[in-house]
């Protein structure tokens, strides 16, 4: 399957049954003969075969501590309708769709929706974009999404956050928790969970390795970063949106909604010129740490860095649109039934045909971000940043 450092073969692929339908039965006898592997066997055994539908079904097994173990999720990059064993049992079968969602399965097919019922989509950030994702997901049937957020709502949200009102200003509502419960409203019966805090944090780390899509919905640089590293690392396919108002003279010039796709191939943040470094700098320094730069400075000669944080301009129906787009694409990745047709698409609501833009970009000779393909956890030494340690701890909202 693959060789380590040493020219190991560290796995092995079987192709456990030749007829749709009959997978369980050649696991077990797959299972049954498994020995203690010899010094230099392979350590990683996987499974693979046809499933009723024309998809695959998926499983594998792993030499730890001395016995065979099966292996908890096993994600094939770019096959999002491979059928996962989780800790050797079957995926879960999914009765019919409700009627709510009949226009969905007309167009997609009831096949998707399974699929859709199947999946896990990390949503990081859940206000003007979020908000609008989120809840779009959870329509199409969506079966497990984790929402994470580090603010509460504040009145300047409300005008773009979905389903905020004035009382969660007054109760310091956090938006992941708004959002997971805007989510269990629309359907109960999918497993939605809330974080209060931000990635690349070890916790936030753990769900993206159980998900099937990442979606970055803030307009901070280094959240980029990191649902690009997790993509690359991971091999997490992920969508970042974005909108912004441009304007001078007292007049809107522009009105720009922007969709980044980051598979693990293709260019990160830095490579495509989207990052500030100035404002990474900015993102990730402390209030105190701000002050201190500020007292020690000359009048008139701050660093750029202990500056406060520039203002993003948009609108409610700017990130209502974005947020809107990254779900369907999200969607279409989860069902297999289309792919987002650009790498990096632009376009400008007021502008002729709205100036819709694919800007493909390639790889900065310079950038090490492809060294870290596939690596994981081993790769965490190429990560664009590391957690400051005045971050708050993240924390699952209950």
């Amino acid at each position: 399957m693959d060789a380590g450092a040493d020219n190991r073969i560290v796995g092995t692929v079987t192709v456990l049954s030749g007829e749709a339908g009959s997978f369980a039965a050649a696991m077990a006898e797959w299972r049954s003969g498994e020995t203690e592997p010899r010094p230099r066997d392979p350590v990683l055994r996987l499974g693979v075969g046809p499933a009723i539908g024309g998809h695959f079904e998926i499983a594998a097994r792993a030499w730890v501590e001395g016995v065979w173990r099966d292996v908890d999720h096993v994600f094939l990059e770019g096959m999002p309708g491979v059928l996962s064993w989780s800790g050797g049992r079957p995926p879960v079968a999914y009765d019919l769709p409700p009627e709510r969602v009949a226009r969905f399965t007309s167009s997609f097919g009831i096949e998707a929706w399974q699929r859709l019922r199947r999946s896990t989509a990390v949503v990081i950030g859940a206000g003007g974009t979020g908000s609008i994702t989120i809840p779009m997901l959870a329509r199409a049937g969506v079966g497990r999404i984790v929402i994470v957020d580090s603010d509460h709502i504040t009145p300047s949200n409300l005008e773009r956050t979905h389903a905020s009102f004035p009382w969660h200003v007054e109760a310091r509502t956090l938006k992941a928790e708004l959002a997971r419960d805007h989510v269990r409203a629309i359907d109960p019966d999918i497993e939605v969970i809330a974080y209060e805090g931000r990635l690349p944090q070890a916790d936030i780390v753990a769900e993206v390795l159980r998900a099937d899509v990442l979606v970055g919905c803030t307009d901070q640089h280094t959240s980029r970063l990191a649902v690009a590293d997790m993509a690359r690392r991971y091999l997490v396919p992920a969508i970042d949106c974005g909108g912004l108002i441009e304007g001078a003279d007292g007049r809107v010039t522009g009105q720009i909604i922007q969709l980044v796709v980051f598979r693990p191939d293709d260019p990160c943040p830095v490579c495509r010129g989207m990052i500030d470094p100035v404002r990474v700098a900015q993102e990730l320094m402390s209030d105190e740490e701000r002050r201190a730069i500020r007292g020690r400075a000359d009048e008139g000669a701050v660093p750029r860095e202990a500056h406060e944080i520039p203002q993003i301009d948009t609108v409610g129906y700017i990130t209502t649109v974005s947020g809107t787009l990254a779900a369907g694409y999200a969607i279409g990745w989860l069902t297999g039934r289309f792919d987002p047709p650009f790498e990096r698409m632009q376009m400008n609501l007021i502008a002729d045909c709205l100036d819709v833009t694919n800007r493909p970009q390639k790889h900065d000779p310079d950038c090490k971000c492809r060294q870290s393909r596939g690596l994981g956890d081993l790769g965490g030494e190429l990560a664009p940043f590391a957690v400051p340690n005045h971050w708050k701890p993240a924390r699952r909202i209950v």
